[in-house]
């Protein structure tokens, strides 16, 4: 076996290694890893992605980023959890075993050639193998020494009655989108009608509503290029013609994923709401099959801290129905004060909040 490292001369046979591959998502995209190299230049992020190659075929890719924060280097996606590596459909048990540990070992020389203190990893909910034919069961990453960080997600199953999807949205938000209704139109921009303007309208509400500019705009064209591919969408919410609110999603072998929102401050309409049904309606309509509405998170724990915002936009997503998995994460480190530095700081913040809340 051979392994390759990646380059934007061969993007275009990963990404249709990704299209065929039952573990890639989007996450696994050369899009999407161009979005990270951009997303944070603070960071100086470096593609160390590669290709491992056997008789002609690719057989595993995998995802690598290397970024620069306080000084220290880590394998990680905007300061976040990479995509998990992607292996090739169908190949025989002990093949990909040998191919499993092949990759993992060139994680490993990768992360002691460059000097990396730790490598965090996660699964795509949204791919196949995990979704729809189960065959990724449990964290697999524990076995190649990484310490379990999961969490769990929201989905819904849109291959439902329409009605069934409403009768499963919390009573207050059903409340809240017919109150939304009245007032709000729903407008919906794929590949066949997105326009620049309209794009542009979204960025600028983007930045208001954050108060600021957040990143790059390289960022933003690229979203743009990916809904003129087919690999996402937009719905606009409008009021006496005026958007007040648009939410972003990203589409890839059927299924979606919630990506981001914003509403304007001004407004005191529940847009984000009204949003969220319009786009089940719609995506029910097109018969995308599962829907990712997000993250969840209820308290604070050793390896991740919560804000109340993010329990409470957890709750929010709730409130639309679907069905909780987990969402299998990992974290591997290779230098032990730094460990001891991370697991110290978060055992003291843990400990704080608790008797704090006492």
């Amino acid at each position: 076996m051979e392994i390759k490292k990646l380059n934007p001369e061969n993007y275009k046979e990963w990404d249709k290694f990704c299209l065929e591959s039952d573990d890639a998502w989007f996450w696994n995209t050369s899009g999407w890893l161009e979005y990270t190299l951009n997303y944070k230049p603070e960071f100086k992020p470096e593609s160390k992605s590669f290709i491992v190659i056997n008789n002609q075929n690719i057989v595993a890719i995998c995802p690598l980023i290397l970024e620069t924060y306080n000084n220290v280097k880590e394998f990680s996606y905007g300061g976040g959890f990479g995509p998990t590596p992607a292996f090739a459909n169908n190949m025989a048990k002990k093949f990909k075993k040998k191919v499993t540990k092949l990759v993992f070992k060139e994680i490993e020389r990768l992360a002691n050639e460059n000097n990396v203190k730790r490598t965090r990893l996660k699964f795509s909910i949204l791919n196949k193998s995990f979704i729809e034919t189960k065959q990724q069961k449990f964290n697999y990453l524990m076995k190649f020494g990484y310490l379990d960080n999961s969490i769990n997600t929201l989905i819904i199953d849109l291959d439902k009655p329409l009605e069934d999807l409403r009768l499963n949205v919390r009573h207050g938000h059903d409340s809240d989108i017919d109150r939304a209704s009245i007032f709000l139109k729903a407008e919906i921009f794929d590949k066949s009608n997105l326009t620049k303007k309209i794009f542009e309208e979204y960025v600028q509400l983007h930045h208001k509503a954050a108060g600021r500019v957040t990143r790059p705009k390289i960022t933003f064209d690229l979203m743009y290029e990916w809904i003129k591919e087919g690999k996402g969408f937009l719905i606009g919410a409008k009021k006496e013609g005026k958007y007040v609110g648009f939410s972003y999603f990203n589409l890839f072998k059927n299924n979606v994923y919630y990506s981001s929102s914003c509403n304007d401050p001004d407004e005191t309409l529940p847009v984000a709401h009204f949003i969220q049904w319009a786009a089940i309606k719609w995506m029910n309509e097109k018969k995308y099959r599962f829907y990712e509405v997000g993250w969840q998170v209820y308290k604070n724990s050793l390896t991740d801290f919560y804000s109340k915002k993010e329990v409470d936009i957890g709750r929010f997503k709730r409130g639309f129905g679907g069905f909780t998995v987990p969402l299998f994460m990992g974290e591997k480190y290779y230098d032990k004060e730094y460990f001891l530095k991370i697991y110290k700081d978060r055992i003291k913040h843990f400990a704080d909040i608790v008797w704090e809340n006492k």
